[in-house]
C-alpha cells in the first residue's frame, strides 16, 4: 500500500511519514501541489492532501487530478472549518478530511478506514488469477469472462479469506437486502462451477467460506 502526502508543513510530513512507514506503508512526500501534480504517477493508492498549498490550494490539486484519475482515494488534512471547503472537497469526490492539529492515532483510523474500502484489481490465487478490472479470470491457460456482480461476489470472499461470509453478509452487501436465499446459492454455485473453485466450500444453512 502507497501513501502519497502532499503538505507544505515539512516537519509534519515527515514525522507522519515516519509513523506511516512503521505501519508497513511506501509513502512519498511533496511539499506543493506542482511538484506533486509534475512527478504524479497512478501507482499509489491513498493521497493526504493538505488544503493550504503554498502554490494551489489543495482543492485545485484534486480538481486537476480527477480529469485524468478519478479513482485515487484522498483524505483531506486542514485546518479550515468553513463549509465552502468541506463542501467542495466531498463534492470531489474525497473520502474523508482531518483537521490540523490532529493526533497521529486518529490520521491512522481514517487512513484504515480507507484502505479497507479499496477492492484489489488484480490478485493471484493458486491456479487462479482473478483480474477485477476487465472482468477476467485466468484459469490455468483459460481466460473467463465474468459479470459485474460475479466479480462482487468473488471480491467479498476473496477480501475475508478462511472467514464464513453468511448468506445475510452477501445479501446485504450485494442485494441490498432484497435477494431470497435460493438466489444467493445459485449464483454462488454457478461461480463455483464456471471458475472451478475447489476452495470456496458451503458452509449449511450459514453461507460460504473462502479457503487460502
Amino acid at each position: 500500500m502507497k501513501i502519497v502526502i502532499v503538505e507544505d508543513n515539512t516537519l509534519l510530513a515527515k514525522q507522519v511519514s515516519m509513523v506511516l512507514q512503521k505501519e508497513g506503508y511506501k509513502v512519498e512526500i511533496y511539499n506543493d501541489g506542482d511538484s506533486f501534480l509534475s512527478n504524479y504517477n497512478s501507482n499509489m493508492d491513498i493521497l493526504l492532501l493538505d488544503i493550504n498549498l503554498p502554490d494551489m490550494q489543495g482543492i485545485e490539486v484534486l480538481e486537476i487530478l480527477r480529469k485524468f484519475d478519478s479513482d485515487i482515494k484522498t483524505i483531506f488534512m486542514t485546518s479550515y472549518t468553513e463549509m465552502e471547503y468541506l463542501k467542495k472537497a466531498y463534492d470531489l469526490g474525497c473520502e474523508d478530511y482531518i483537521k490540523k492539529p490532529f493526533e497521529i492515532e486518529e490520521l491512522l483510523l481514517r487512513i484504515k478506514r480507507v484502505e479497507n474500502s479499496i477492492k484489489p484489481k488484480t490478485i493471484q490465487i493458486n491456479d487462479h488469477k482473478f483480474d477485477f478490472e476487465n472482468f477476467v479470470v485466468y484459469y490455468k491457460d483459460k481466460s473467463i469472462s465474468i459479470t459485474q456482480k460475479e466479480a462482487d461476489i468473488l471480491q467479498l470472499f476473496i477480501t475475508n479469506p478462511n472467514r464464513v461470509v453468511t448468506f445475510e453478509n452477501l445479501n446485504d452487501k450485494l442485494w441490498n437486502s432484497q435477494a431470497l436465499t435460493n438466489t444467493i446459492t445459485v449464483s454462488v454455485l454457478r461461480i463455483k462451477k464456471k471458475l472451478n473453485l475447489d476452495n470456496l466450500e458451503n458452509v449449511r444453512n450459514v453461507g460460504y467460506i473462502f479457503h487460502k
